[in-house]
């Protein structure tokens, strides 16, 4: 009898067949032996010849894995997202001024510096000031129970979304700090004077998805993984993100098309590897990412959970606007 793919793996590992033995490679592998021995060939080069042939053809087909994507399609969006212009384009200057969390803050710190600069503090950060006068407007940003209503800001370490909005900026080339002063760079001054905020987040979004490390963010394993496909969750968000789903939703479709993750992480005597890619998944990409950048709206899910906040997600227009696909 024919194991199924849902079904537990003959091989007595416990995990489902299709994220054990049922390898995308082990069943390739047998569809080519099966083509090969069905034909005669005069010379190696025949061989590889069909054998090429046979890829190239495999990795052009829709895979359900993938939500409808190829396996080229999906390795240009992990490996080269913002230079396969075929498949997915992200325009240098939007059409109308954008609005995101990352944004209210880098203007908070770009309006207090002048001509001048804006004077450090001994450690080389934002001043105090400046970090609990952005914290009260910036609290509308995030959903019920999140640290930052209840945290009191003694450092701009302890404001996190600010920490990290300024080493965007300076990741940019958009800040730099001389002297113990910050000073915004004229390429800064450039941008905001051609085309202003539309064409500053395009810069910030690349740059945070290139140059940021998101483990920097949390204490979780590096699982670079996680960023590299961040592209790969704008498309499912395109997909389903006009009505409000839980963030499980999205850690399904994720591991779903990505299993070998899993095997990133070890298991905790409180917690199995799986739900920490999960919940590693979930505050770097659909969190810290996604909502950061302005391109979904987060809230909590209503519900009498006192020791389990869980959260749902959706798309705002920005994320049409940031990156068209062609697929």
């Amino acid at each position: 009898m024919k194991t199924g793919r849902n079904d537990p793996c003959p091989c007595g590992s416990g995990k489902k067949y299709k994220h054990c033995c049922l390898s995308p490679a082990s069943v390739v592998n047998d569809e080519l032996k099966g083509l090969l021995a069905e034909q005669e060939f005069d010379s190696i080069d025949d061989v590889q010849a069909v054998a090429d042939q046979f890829m190239q053809q495999k990795n052009q087909l829709p895979q359900d894995d993938f939500q409808g994507l190829s396996p080229e399609q999906v390795h240009r969006m992990l490996h080269f997202p913002f230079d396969t212009p075929e498949f997915f384009t992200f325009p240098e200057t939007l059409s109308s001024a954008p609005e995101a969390p990352i944004l209210h803050l880098v203007q908070e710190i770009t309006a207090a510096i002048d001509e001048k600069g804006l004077k450090a503090t001994a450690k080389g950060n934002l001043p105090l000031k400046l970090c609990k006068l952005a914290k009260v407007d910036y609290q509308k940003f995030k959903p019920e129970g999140d640290y930052l209503y209840r945290r009191n800001i003694s450092s701009e370490e302890d404001f996190d979304d600010l920490h990290t909005a300024r080493i965007i900026l300076e990741l940019s080339g958009l800040l730099r700090k001389t002297k113990g002063r910050f000073f915004l760079t004229k390429k800064y001054q450039q941008i905001i004077k051609k085309s202003g905020l539309t064409g500053l987040y395009p810069l910030l979004l690349k740059t945070y998805c290139r140059n940021f490390n998101w483990g920097f963010r949390d204490g979780y394993e590096e699982i670079p993984f996680i960023q590299h496909s961040f592209l790969f969750t704008m498309y499912l968000l395109k997909l389903l993100g006009d009505d409000w789903k839980p963030f499980f939703i999205y850690e399904n479709y994720f591991l779903q098309a990505f299993p070998m993750v899993i095997n990133e992480v070890e298991s905790e005597p409180y917690r199995s590897a799986e739900d920490g890619v999960r919940a590693c998944y979930s505050i770097r990409t659909l969190d810290r990412f996604l909502h950061f950048m302005g391109l979904t709206s987060i809230e909590k899910i209503p519900g009498d959970k006192p020791f389990k906040r869980e959260y749902r997600i959706r798309k705002l227009p920005l994320l049409d606007e940031v990156v068209r696909f062609s697929i």
